[in-house]
């Protein structure tokens, strides 16, 4: 049976705990120690630090014990998706949904990729190291809540780079690869690191999701129908519930139109 990390993380803690408490009482062993030198109090203090080694002794033992009590394999457990299925089963505690399709994870909008030698979780840009599944499915929750995203910026982006591609304004029927406008953000040495292509997929979702949205020169847009497009020209993205949405391309219509 895969282990589980919040399972090993609670045995680890509750023998941390013991240490805790043992530490404590050397430790206050010690304070006490401390005082009867300051103030020159020497009776009993001979015998008091002969029994200190003593006293250190279950705590040393417990020391022991934590570490030896925590044996998970990030790397295997990752590889196995057995670290995956628990985070999906903290995240649905949280009503957050995970998708994992293609080899891709997502939380819309949020992008996460494991990163087993680390190990860690990219979420995004950002790695994050706090992994225990309940606690980063909450922190994957409050980002998905906060997540900002200004769809007249992203237009305005999109249609510079589809006029390009048009080589000059394009007219209302024209439809523009929404793949090729990607490839033409993209075209600096390491932008696509930067910027994935299901990042731009995420984006276009969430303007599709704002359809009274206009360029600055008030020009609409429309994304086509993609039925029946297929391959590398296809941009899928997995919302919030796991429903996939695939686009291809996309229009716009001047104001006058």
């Amino acid at each position: 049976m895969a282990a589980q990390l919040d399972d090993e993380l609670a045995r680890l803690d509750a023998a941390l705990a013991t240490a805790e408490a043992r530490a404590k009482a050397v430790q206050a062993g010690v304070k006490a120690l401390r005082k009867l030198a300051a103030t020159g109090t020497l009776a009993g203090l001979s015998r008091r630090l002969e029994q200190l080694p003593a006293s250190a002794e279950p705590l040393a033992e417990a020391l022991r014990a934590a570490s030896t009590s925590f044996g998970y394999d990030a790397e295997a457990e990752f590889a196995s998706g057995a670290y995956l299925r628990e985070l999906m089963a903290a995240a649905m505690t949280k009503n957050l949904v995970l998708v994992e399709r293609d080899g891709r994870i997502t939380a819309f909008p949020l992008l996460l990729k494991l990163e087993p030698a680390t190990p860690a979780v990219r979420v995004g840009r950002k790695l994050e190291r706090a992994i225990r599944p309940g606690v980063l499915a909450g922190a994957l929750k409050k980002a998905q809540e906060r997540s900002a995203f200004n769809a007249e910026t992203f237009l305005e982006t999109v249609f510079k780079a589809a006029t390009h591609l048009a080589r000059g304004e394009p007219g209302p029927g024209t439809v523009i690869g929404l793949l090729d406008i990607y490839e033409l953000l993209t075209l600096r040495p390491g932008a696509a690191l930067d910027y994935t292509r299901e990042a731009f997929a995420v984006d276009v979702l969430r303007l599709d999701r704002a359809p009274d949205t206009r360029t600055r020169r008030g020009h609409r847009f429309s994304m086509p129908a993609s039925t029946g497009s297929k391959g590398r020209s296809r941009l899928t993205v997995y919302d919030e519930r796991g429903v996939e949405h695939v686009y291809v391309g996309i229009a716009f219509r001047a104001a006058k139109d």
